[in-house]
């Protein structure tokens, strides 16, 4: 018998780890539950590298793997002899190290064993925790828009299963559940190839946590692919952005409070969901900034508090806001593009089932409130600023080796730069 452990996607930027058993002129692969960076893995010494964070777990678990599977194998075979093993005994083997590899994990629940592939989905909803790139978990739950994701694959699963007469198990998520899933997301529901990857990205997540439960073996799920590709957004113009500002809606209080919500985050570069968060506490008037932590990826930001910014507080006391659910908010910023006279002609393309398409759109019908996001970044770098100091503000990722180890920007430097940027409005 010979045990061999393997990157199952070298080229990732994480891989799961896989384990070959040869023996009896068979071969067994089955994922390990170990996931790591295929930096830290030395196939030739078959050995997690010591740069791993993770190296001392990842290590005694393959070697528990090693040892178990050894024994097994020897109580298989006393005479070492393998030609007398009948199929049934292989078998035997065979889901004896499969069952070792998916244990009842401490602290899961007693009856986690007897969930149906939907309950497992309903677990994974109400208690999944986030997981850091390299694959750490952490106790961050996933914020509302991702858990409403999760609510609707979900529900698509439950759809697309019950036309097809299926009840779905976790084996059954391999090539032919993918092909079938994704034709009907793509042709019976018309969605876009961005939207189905998400969708795919879900189902992922799930079968990665659900098998980390112990609740199944599987891995052709890890082999799913999907097309990220988007169309083309847009972000205003300093023209579009003052027609905006001046819009004289004293007559309607709900667009009044949508506009200023907008134009907010275009002052601030804000996510919606960072805005709506904000109170007194995190404004600092001496020192001229208002100072966060974004909620999606658990940055600390510093927004300044530039010039028009200053003139839009003034007509909210208290720096209390009142904001609509994220879909009324994006139909109230129609409303007001539409009254602000952003007629102009926009092409926009998306991606269905690999193909491109084109649709002509007026610029109102495109605005939504992460168009305000999109807004202060490219006027930000109209008016001067540099994408260095712009993404202290997002709370973007520092590009490059000299963004992330020489370019030390402090909060006042970042508020002077970008509110002397942002008097050229």
């Amino acid at each position: 018998m010979r045990i061999t452990f393997y990157l199952d996607k070298p080229k990732r930027s994480t891989s799961s780890l896989l384990m070959n058993v040869a023996f009896a002129g068979r071969r067994m692969r089955v994922a390990t539950g170990v996931v790591l960076e295929p930096e830290h893995w030395n196939h030739d010494r078959q050995t997690v590298r010591s740069s791993d964070p993770g190296r001392n777990a990842h290590q005694k678990r393959l070697e528990a793997i090693t040892t178990f599977v050894q024994k097994a194998y020897n109580e298989v075979t006393p005479s070492g002899d393998v030609s007398v093993l009948s199929d049934e005994v292989v078998r035997a083997f065979e889901e004896k190290i499969r069952a070792f590899l998916s244990p009842q994990s401490p602290g899961r629940r007693t009856d986690m064993s007897t969930l149906s592939f939907d309950e497992a989905f309903g677990e994974f909803i109400d208690t999944y925790t986030v997981r850091t790139p390299q694959g750490m978990i952490t106790s961050k739950r996933p914020g509302r828009g991702m858990l409403s994701l999760y609510s609707l694959v979900r529900k698509d699963l439950k759809e697309w299963s019950g036309r097809q007469g299926l009840e779905l198990n976790f084996e059954m998520i391999n090539d032919e559940f993918y092909q079938s899933f994704y034709a009907w997301l793509s042709q019976e529901r018309g969605l876009i190839d961005s939207t189905i990857a998400n969708h795919i990205k879900t189902i992922k997540v799930f079968m990665k946590w659900s098998r980390q439960k112990g609740l199944h073996n599987t891995s052709a799920w890890e082999h799913f692919w999907y097309d990220g590709r988007t169309g083309e957004t847009i972000a205003l113009t300093r023209d579009e952005l003052l027609r905006i500002r001046d819009l004289d809606l004293s007559d309607n209080p709900k667009l009044m409070n949508a506009r200023d919500l907008f134009l907010l985050q275009t002052y601030t570069g804000m996510r919606y969901g960072d805005l709506c968060k904000l109170s007194a506490k995190h404004f600092d008037d001496a020192a001229g900034v208002i100072r966060y932590t974004s909620g999606k990826t658990n940055t600390k930001c510093v927004a300044p508090l530039t010039k028009p910014l200053k003139a839009l507080l003034k007509r909210i006391p208290d720096s209390e806001f009142t904001c609509p659910f994220n879909v009324e908010m994006n139909i109230y910023l129609k409303k007001i593009g539409q009254l602000a006279g952003l007629d102009q002609k926009e092409v926009v393309s998306y991606y269905q089932a690999g193909q491109r398409h084109e649709e002509t759109f007026e610029r109102w019908q495109l605005l939504t409130t992460h168009v305000a996001r999109r807004t202060f970044v490219s006027l930000s770098i109209r008016f001067g600023a540099s994408e260095a100091v712009i993404s202290r503000v997002t709370g973007h990722a520092a590009k490059g080796m000299l963004q992330k180890h020489y370019i030390v920007l402090d909060e006042e430097t970042v508020r002077d730069l970008i509110c002397t940027a942002w008097e050229k409005l």
